[in-house]
């Protein structure tokens, strides 16, 4: 007897094995840059928000990139970017893949950031409910002083070596930031930071932590430093990223490991009160 051999399956799997991935990555034809830079649309949750959704006429699978960073922020069909404060004129580019395999990448696109919503709980935390501007002083009121150092990733506080407030404008004489003493203050706003050292900057809140359940995020300073934010063992070198342990609206208190610290390892701890 003949045995009969049934091919069609094989063939239907073959069929299926060589079918373009176009179903990921939009129409069935290839596109160029410049097309792919045409049908590119920034929209915005409303005028001016930073909450940007990025569509392609016709819908594509795209990728979208920071042109300033090349770093990928999100992905898909209609991928949605938030732009945290202080970007108010972020620029973008996508990517997206043609059914041959070439990768497709768009010029740069621009918008302009006038408003910001939705943002991480830790804005509102540092800003107010209103985002506004936060003026915060050294913490008079705190039980274990107001700067001094402690146990990394353990101390919520100055544990080791405590400054309490008689003594602050001793150390901040001594450092050579006599505008840091007890009369001395900070500003955050979404639109930047002033002090009362007269220096200007921005900051940068994240919700990015190190160990859960001690600290609540990351705040990034650029061009200028909080109240003594500095390395005391370090030649007093500035230091400009933070985590922070408590923001409640009136209490902030911040902490910054020496280089190489582990658990337990040396950290300077700052408490501040809201004016």
């Amino acid at each position: 007897m003949k045995k009969i051999i049934f091919a069609t399956p094989l063939l239907a799997l073959l069929f299926v094995a060589c079918d373009p991935i176009s179903d990921n990555n939009g129409p069935g034809s290839n596109v160029t840059a410049d097309e792919l830079t045409s049908e590119l649309q920034l929209k915005p949750k409303s005028a001016g928000n930073n909450n940007i959704t990025f569509v392609t006429s016709p819908a594509r699978y795209i990728k979208v990139f920071d042109s300033n960073t090349q770093k990928l922020l999100n992905e898909g069909t209609a991928p949605v970017v938030q732009v945290v404060p202080p970007n108010t004129a972020p620029s973008f580019y996508v990517e997206a893949i043609n059914p041959d395999g070439t990768v497709v990448k768009s010029s740069s696109k621009s918008i302009t950031v006038t408003n910001y919503t939705d943002l991480p709980s830790i804005y509102y935390k540092l800003f107010g409910d209103d985002l506004g501007t936060t003026k915060w002083s050294w913490d008079t009121t705190a039980s274990d002083g107001v700067w001094g150092n402690g146990g990394y990733l353990e101390n919520t506080g100055p544990g080791w070596w405590v400054v309490k407030a008689s003594g602050i404008d001793e150390q901040a004489t001594g450092i050579n930031l006599p505008q840091d003493g007890s009369n001395g203050w900070f500003t955050l706003s979404l639109a930047g930071v002033t002090t009362s050292r007269g220096e200007n900057g921005s900051v940068v809140a994240t919700e990015n932590v190190v160990k859960a359940g001690w600290d609540i995020g990351t705040l990034t300073f650029s061009g200028t430093i909080p109240l003594l934010g500095v390395q005391h063992n370090k030649g007093n070198a500035r230091q400009y990223v933070y985590q922070i342990l408590k923001a409640d609206g009136n209490s902030l208190r911040l902490c910054a490991p020496e280089p190489g610290a582990g658990d337990w390892g040396t950290a300077w701890f700052w408490n501040f009160k809201k004016q």
